[in-house]
């Protein structure tokens, strides 16, 4: 059924604002609707107010005005659908500063071509979590890892810092197919017991070479 067919301009005498109706919605796009009420078929624009999208089937509120109709409401829906709100200029929540909660939401999503959170503290709570992507960058002044368990698996790490320490309660161990370690100026190694193991050759060079 095309919407071209039926004209939005009510029947003659009906010129004038009328008393809004209800009707039943029969199909749409676009921000048309076609509505079954006691008029019969017609046609009606959504109004810019009603952000959330109808449905077939959906019990709607109708106001004529100015020889067009209006659909300004969803009264009743029959489905069990998911309610989707469409604001065509885009969308801006003001809060007054009171606070928001989104309770009881068994899946949420977030699609967006770019995503900004701006927030002076904020706190996540979570069992999981993923992050995937192609890059991230931080930039934090400074940043506190209080974890049990931290695993890490890639391909690459790259670390470039001024200054990095790191202390070892009890065992740091590095397992490598190769290690290769550069120090441009001086290095120290101190320890109350020390071993140093290789199963074939083990070479110290160096202009002066100081044992004991």
């Amino acid at each position: 059924m095309s919407l071209e067919a039926f004209s939005s301009t009510p029947d003659g005498g009906q010129q004038a604002n009328g008393q809004p109706f209800e009707a039943l919605v029969q199909g749409g796009k676009d921000n048309k609707w076609l509505v079954m009420g006691e008029r019969g078929v017609l046609k009606a624009s959504q109004a810019y107010s009603c952000l959330v999208q109808p449905a077939l089937g959906d019990r709607v509120l109708i106001q004529p005005l100015a020889g067009h109709y209006y659909l300004l409401a969803i009264l009743e829906r029959q489905q069990a659908l998911p309610l989707r709100i469409q604001a065509r200029e885009g969308l801006e929540v003001d809060l007054g500063g009171q606070d928001c909660k989104w309770q009881h939401a068994g899946h949420w999503s977030l699609q967006a071509d770019k995503a900004s959170l701006l927030s002076r503290e904020t706190e996540v709570t979570t069992e999981t979590a993923r992050i995937r992507g192609q890059q991230l960058t931080q930039h934090w002044q400074q940043v506190r890892n209080l974890v049990q368990d931290f695993w890490h698996t890639g391909q690459r790490t790259w670390k470039q810092v001024k200054q990095a320490i790191s202390r070892v309660e009890e065992v740091e161990q590095k397992n490598s197919g190769e290690y290769l370690h550069r120090v441009e100026n001086s290095m120290t190694q101190h320890s109350k017991r020390g071993s140093i193991t290789s199963e074939k050759d083990l070479r110290i060079d160096a202009e002066r070479i100081h044992m004991g």
